[in-house]
C-alpha cells in the first residue's frame, strides 16, 4: 500500500461551434426544428433558415439510449431569439407524442422534471428508458434572423461516462 501512486489526467479541447460534431457513449441526441406554418402544420426548418418575429418554433430532442439509465439530465441551450411558450418549471412527459403532419413519427416521451432557466432548459429523469424517445418544447421568436445555441447534451449523473452531445447547427 505504501508504494501506491495515484495519477489524475484531464484534457480540454476547444473548437468553434461550427466544428462540434455529434458524439456519445451509450446515448445519442439530435435536435430537430419545426416552424408552425400558416395552416397550423409544422414545417421543417433547414439549417440556416431565417425566422421571423412571432414565429412559433417546435424543438424536438430525439434521444437513443443503449439501456435503461438512472438519474439522467438533458441540457438544451436556448437560442437568444427564443422564449419558451411554457415558462414554468415542472413535470414533463410520460406518454406518446402524436406526430403533426411534416414532423417525426410517433415517439415516447419519458416522465421527468423540466427546469426552465434564463438561457437553458434542463430535463431531469430518475430513470430513462432504453431505445428511442422524444422530448419536445415550443418557443416564440422574439427577434428575426438566424441564431445558434450551444449543443444539447444528455448525461447519466450516476455514471457520467454515459453521455452524448448533438452536433452544432444554426436555428
Amino acid at each position: 500500500v505504501l508504494n501506491t501512486r495515484v495519477m489524475a489526467l484531464s484534457a480540454t479541447y476547444e473548437t468553434p461551434f461550427a466544428g462540434i460534431e455529434a458524439a456519445g457513449n451509450g446515448f445519442t441526441v439530435e435536435r430537430k426544428f419545426y416552424r408552425q406554418g400558416s395552416s397550423s402544420l409544422w414545417e421543417v426548418l433547414s439549417e440556416g433558415d431565417s425566422s421571423r418575429v412571432g414565429d412559433k418554433i417546435r424543438v424536438e430532442y430525439a434521444v437513443w439510449s443503449g439501456e435503461n439509465r438512472s438519474f439522467v439530465r438533458l441540457t438544451a441551450g436556448r437560442e437568444a431569439s427564443m422564449t419558451p411558450v411554457e415558462q414554468l418549471s415542472g413535470y414533463v412527459g410520460g406518454g406518446f407524442l402524436r406526430p403533426q403532419r411534416g414532423t417525426s413519427a410517433w415517439g415516447f416521451s419519458p416522465g421527468g422534471y423540466r427546469s426552465v432557466k434564463a438561457s437553458v432548459t434542463e430535463f431531469y429523469f430518475d430513470s430513462y428508458p432504453e431505445e428511442k424517445t422524444t422530448l419536445a418544447e415550443e418557443f416564440f421568436v422574439e427577434r428575426a434572423g438566424s441564431f445558434q445555441a450551444p449543443v444539447t447534451t444528455i448525461e447519466s449523473l450516476y455514471a457520467p461516462h454515459y453521455r452524448a452531445n448533438s452536433a452544432s447547427r444554426p436555428a
